[in-house]
C-alpha cells in the first residue's frame, strides 16, 4: 500500500515536471516569435527612413515626413558595423518600446550636442543590444538623424556599473557629441555601458 502511494505520488510529481516545462518551452516560444517579428518590423522601419533620407537629398522641399514605430516617434538611425547592428531610434524610454526598439534614455536630438544615451535590452538571441559584449575600444557607432546627417562616433570607454548609476547620463562638455549606449548585463545585476565620442572631435 506504501508503494503504491510512492508510485502515485512520483506520477503526480513527473506530471507536474512535465507540464511545467511545456508551459516554459510555449512562453519561450513565443517570446521568440515575437521577437522574430518586430526584427522584421524593425528592418522595415530602416528602409522608410533611409527612402525618406534618399528623397530628401534628391529634393529638399520634400514634404516632412514623421516615422511612427509602433505609435512611437522615430528620431533616427543606429548602425554599428562592428556588431552588424541597425536599428531605428524611438524618441522615449519605456516598458513598451523597449520591447520593440532601441530608445532614447537621456539626452536631446539624434547628433545633437552632449550626451544621447540609447538604451535596448541585452536579448539571448543576439537581438538589438544582445552583441554588445563584444564591441571593443575604437569600434565605430554610426547615428542618422531625419535631416540625413551621418555622424560617427569612436567608442572610448567600455565599463560595467550598478543599474541605479545615474552619473553615465551626464556629459563633462556641452560643446562635444557623445553617446552612450545602455544595456543590461549579469542577470539585470549590472548595467554595460558603452560611450563613444564623435570621431575627428580634435579637429573641429
Amino acid at each position: 500500500m506504501q508503494a503504491n502511494k510512492k508510485i502515485i505520488f512520483y506520477f503526480i510529481v513527473l506530471v507536474f515536471l512535465i507540464s511545467a516545462a511545456i508551459i516554459i518551452s510555449i512562453n519561450i516560444l513565443n517570446v521568440y516569435e515575437e521577437r522574430e517579428e518586430y526584427e522584421v518590423k524593425n528592418k522595415n522601419v530602416v528602409k522608410q527612413v533611409k527612402a525618406y533620407i534618399d528623397e530628401l537629398n534628391l529634393n529638399e522641399n520634400v514634404q516632412k515626413f514623421d516615422v511612427k514605430f509602433e505609435g512611437y516617434d522615430v528620431i533616427g538611425l543606429l548602425k554599428i558595423p562592428a556588431i552588424d547592428l541597425e536599428y531605428p531610434i524611438i524618441s522615449e524610454t519605456t516598458d513598451a518600446t523597449m520591447k520593440i526598439s532601441i530608445s532614447r534614455f537621456w539626452g536631446g536630438d539624434v547628433n545633437g550636442y552632449g550626451n544621447l544615451s540609447l538604451a535596448g535590452h541585452n536579448n539571448y538571441n543576439g537581438t538589438m543590444f544582445g552583441k554588445n559584449n563584444k564591441l571593443k575600444l575604437g569600434d565605430t557607432v554610426e547615428l542618422t538623424d531625419l535631416s540625413g546627417n551621418l555622424i560617427k562616433y569612436e567608442i572610448k570607454e567600455i565599463f560595467k556599473t550598478d543599474p541605479n548609476d545615474t552619473s553615465v547620463l551626464k556629459t563633462e562638455n556641452d560643446s562635444i557629441r557623445e553617446v552612450t549606449l545602455i544595456t543590461c548585463s549579469n542577470g539585470r545585476k549590472e548595467r554595460l555601458i558603452i560611450k563613444a565620442l564623435e570621431i575627428n572631435l580634435e579637429e573641429k
